[in-house]
């Protein structure tokens, strides 16, 4: 008897957990068929809307739907229901001809994935492409929305219409409220040629907790392009009235340009814990931006491996704005990125725009500007302390360090030198050409040449654990991290070195005193010590036999470049580093 219940639970748990499939099919089908067939499958795709169950896929037949759906079912966890074409169907949701403002709306739903869609066509004030919101005690959870092409949604369908504030259109906004919306994904969409007046291509806002934006392009509109709002009291409590716990990874944003005011392809508008990473951001109006235009403060963003090149104005603008809010910028960190000749302009932009931010961190980005030479400014606002700025690789096309402009408060500088010593930063940071191998706009490859001298050049006490570049290659290779997005993978260049024996440096760093074995014997050679900036820092005499021992003796902490000469010719180049 125990046997056979047993087998019966056996059945029912197999049962229970089979998956569904319904189907869709808008020239064949019948909502009043069972929609379990494809020969009694369902004529609209809200039929499956009103009707799937959890663990279900409805497959949707090729063809254009002139819908506005509504989601009226929930999914539930580890049994989502899906909403996909059939096979490689091309399936196009349609607005042309419908009533409705929202393409495909989400209210208060849980685990639900919609993939392989394309929804577009939608002309009326306040469109949306995809909405997701709650009602103000309601919840969203484990929406996923994978493959989906938005396009032409707009609050009017012409190019050239001049917007007031009331006019606005979003391909997709997703909204929380008090009970909010947790683990949302979009990966591998396309929005794109959406005109949206003074809304965004895609809107995180409010409450919303956890989620990740990856593999997507966002291109050609003429608004913002990912956009993360807090402060704006979508939620009742200030604490979750916020985007947090986000990733942004491994986009294209491209061509987000507004007529109205600068769009970045990325922004962030007061949000917390937001990891901002391999986006390639180009021709939009300003690159990525985070700020915070509410009271309030946006918090521990994280802007690291994105390759930001040949945007209208800055590359990157960060920190709150304007003294008639207390926003600003805390607790953040811009590493490892390469901006490229942005200000394409040419109205006096810099590279970096800098106002409110305390308690920041700059590294390891380089820097490359274009014809008017403008490198940063950052804005006489207060409050605004405790910032770091090192270990970067500054240049501008001129090549001369006096072709250098930095607008530092009420301050300006005309010199790498002068601003170093003026605003008492990047103490480790270098100006010099960083050797990319193609230089030239509007398509450069920011990648290191052999000999580039941001190889290495980053924080030397910099650990990365299983951290990948701009490409997805590991982030610190040969030991040190390199300056930029990319890390250089290839083997380093070799030294102009007349003598086959290597030069060895032990320790390497140094923080006393390093051992410098050459491997053969020398006589009445030079050493020339030379700091990031290319002056000579130290000179050593009358070298003779097959080592020699290097005091610290006084050098500041950093990367010094060696050089070894003997009978005018080089024998061996290199870097160390004392600490």
């Amino acid at each position: 008897m125990r046997k056979i219940i047993t087998l019966i639970l056996t059945v029912m748990s197999v049962y229970a957990h089979a998956q569904t499939n319904y189907y869709v099919d808008a020239i064949n089908g019948n909502d009043n068929y069972s929609g379990i067939s494809q020969l009694n499958a369902w004529k609209t795709i809200q039929k499956a809307c009103n009707s799937a169950i959890p663990n279900s896929i409805v497959q949707i037949k090729g063809g254009t739907y002139h819908e506005n759906l509504t989601i009226n079912v929930n999914g539930t966890s580890g049994n989502p229901i899906i909403f996909r074409n059939f096979g490689i169907d091309v399936v196009i949701i349609d607005g042309t001809g419908t009533t409705g403002t929202v393409m495909l709306e989400i209210l208060d739903k849980h685990f639900l994935q919609f993939e392989n869609l394309t929804i577009k066509n939608l002309t009326v004030n306040y469109a949306k492409g995809i909405h997701v919101n709650t009602t103000q005690n309601g919840s969203s959870s484990g929406l996923v929305f994978k493959n989906i092409n938005i396009s032409n949604i707009g609050w009017t369908n012409s190019t050239a219409a001049i917007p007031s504030a009331s006019n606005n259109a979003w391909g997709m906004e997703i909204v929380g409220r008090n009970g909010g919306v947790t683990d949302v994904t979009v990966d591998g969409c396309n929005i794109s040629n959406n005109i949206l007046g003074y809304s965004e291509a895609l809107t995180i806002s409010g409450n919303i907790d956890g989620f990740i934006v990856k593999n997507s392009a966002i291109h050609d509109n003429n608004n913002i392009g990912i956009d993360m709002l807090g402060n704006y009291g979508k939620s009742d409590n200030p604490e979750t009235d916020k985007p947090r716990n986000g990733v942004i990874t491994n986009n294209s944003c491209y061509r987000n340009i507004s007529s109205l005011a600068v769009s970045a392809g990325i922004y962030v508008d007061g949000a917390e814990s937001i990891t901002i990473e391999k986006n390639n951001c180009y021709q939009n109006g300003l690159g990525i931006e985070v700020g915070c235009e509410q009271d309030g403060d946006s918090s521990y963003i994280t802007v690291k491996n994105n390759l930001i090149y040949g945007n209208q104005n800055s590359g990157l603008a960060i920190g709150g704005y304007t003294t008639a809010t207390t926003g600003q910028v805390l607790f953040s960190t811009v590493r490892n990125n390469t901006f490229f000749q942005n200000n394409a302009l040419l109205t006096g932009m810099p590279e970096l725009t800098i106002s409110k931010v305390s308690n920041c961190v700059f590294e390891e980005n380089l820097i490359y500007a274009n014809s008017q030479n403008i490198m940063m400014t950052l804005d006489d606002i207060v409050p605004q302390q405790n910032n770091l700025i090192n270990y970067n690789c500054w240049y501008t096309p001129a090549g001369v360090q006096n072709s250098f402009i930095v607008y530092w408060g009420l301050a300006s500088y005309s010199s790498f030198l002068a601003y170093k010593n003026g605003s008492q930063q990047d103490s480790n940071s270098i100006y010099v050409n960083p050797g990319l191998v193609n230089a030239v706009l509007p398509t450069p490859t920011l990648q290191l040449l052999p000999t580039s001298s941001c190889i290495n050049a980053g924080n030397p006490v910099l650990q990365i654990n299983s951290e990948t570049d701009f490409d997805g290659n590991p982030r610190i290779k040969n030991g040190i991290i390199d300056i930029g997005a990319r890390e250089f993978q290839g083997s380093l260049a070799t030294p102009n070195v007349a003598m086959n024996a290597p030069f060895l440096v032990y320790p390497n760093p140094f923080s006393t005193r390093a051992e410098i074995s050459f491997g053969t014997e020398l006589e009445n050679a030079t050493l020339f010590l030379f700091d990031m900036t290319g002056r000579k820092v130290r000179e050593m005499r009358n070298i003779s036999g097959t080592q020699m021992v290097l005091d610290k003796n006084g050098l500041a902490d950093g990367i010094y470049c060696y050089e070894f000469v003997q009978e005018g010719q080089i024998l061996a180049t290199g870097k160390l580093i004392a600490q």
